[in-house]
């Protein structure tokens, strides 16, 4: 069984304001798990009516004492808090490939130039290969002139193995003392270890996380997936997890 935390923060994701508040005002009325019996059998809406035992059975099973008016609270609380994420974050599928009724396309290379075109304070991109981006870096190049912090994290040929005839950081030679460029280490991972990562974030107020490197057939040509995230925590928690690598030198900045 769930805990009580679980069925809160899961009535919170999945039924509307509404319906929130008529679960907070039927549990703050209960008082207590004992006199949550009858709690559910008075909503009508089955789904409702089974979210409610649900919480019913958690809050009975829960080791903390918490009454009725404390779970109502919680209620409101994490309902407010699902509806500000909801509103403040977008996730766009970037679909390269052929299209269906589902998923139209949008290449890869347009999402990433909207990222690119979004940062005002900094920028990260990372990739494991990188050629025949002549465009990006036409795009970079302007970001750097706005006065964005353009960072870079490739792979190298060395440390891909021999998978990589040439470093990625090639394909961004015009971009040379004016974005910074970072590698890990071969020391720093596990035998066989490539940076398999394909991402850019900007600021942190926007994400691209996907399947394609920056290259020319993979932004254009390829099958290639990805999440485009606007808003919300996920693109400030990636920006500081790279930055965070970064300071403890887990990525090493080359010349």
């Amino acid at each position: 069984m769930r805990t009580l935390e679980d069925e809160i923060r899961s009535a919170a994701d999945h039924y509307p304001e509404g319906q929130i508040e008529a679960l907070a005002t039927a549990f703050a009325k209960a008082g207590s798990p004992g006199s949550g019996g009858n709690l559910a059998s008075q909503f009508q809406t089955p789904l409702l009516r089974d979210q409610a035992s649900d919480l019913v059975e958690a809050w009975k099973a829960s080791p903390e004492a918490v009454d009725g008016a404390g779970i109502a609270l919680a209620l409101r609380a994490a309902g407010a808090t699902a509806r500000a994420i909801r509103g403040e974050m977008t996730v766009e599928p970037v679909w390269t490939g052929p299209s269906t009724a589902e998923m139209t396309v949008r290449l890869s290379r347009a999402a990433l130039l909207e990222v690119i075109g979004l940062a005002r304070h900094r920028l990260i991109l990372v990739s494991y290969a990188a050629y025949k981006v002549n465009d990006l870096v036409g795009a970079l190049l302007a970001a750097h002139g706005r006065g964005v912090d353009v960072r870079f994290v490739l792979e190298t040929a060395e440390a891909s193995g021999g998978a990589l005839t040439f470093d990625a950081s090639a394909a961004f030679t015009p971009l040379d003392g004016q974005a910074k460029f970072y590698v890990w280490p071969a020391e720093q991972r596990q035998p066989g270890g490539k940076l398999h990562v394909k991402a850019a974030i900007a600021d942190e107020h926007a994400a691209l996380v996907t399947s394609a490197n920056l290259t020319g057939a993979a932004l254009d040509e390829n099958m290639e997936l990805g999440l485009l995230v606007r808003g919300g925590a996920v693109p400030s928690r990636l920006s500081r997890h790279f930055m965070t690598l970064i300071d403890e030198h887990v990525l090493v900045r080359v010349d």
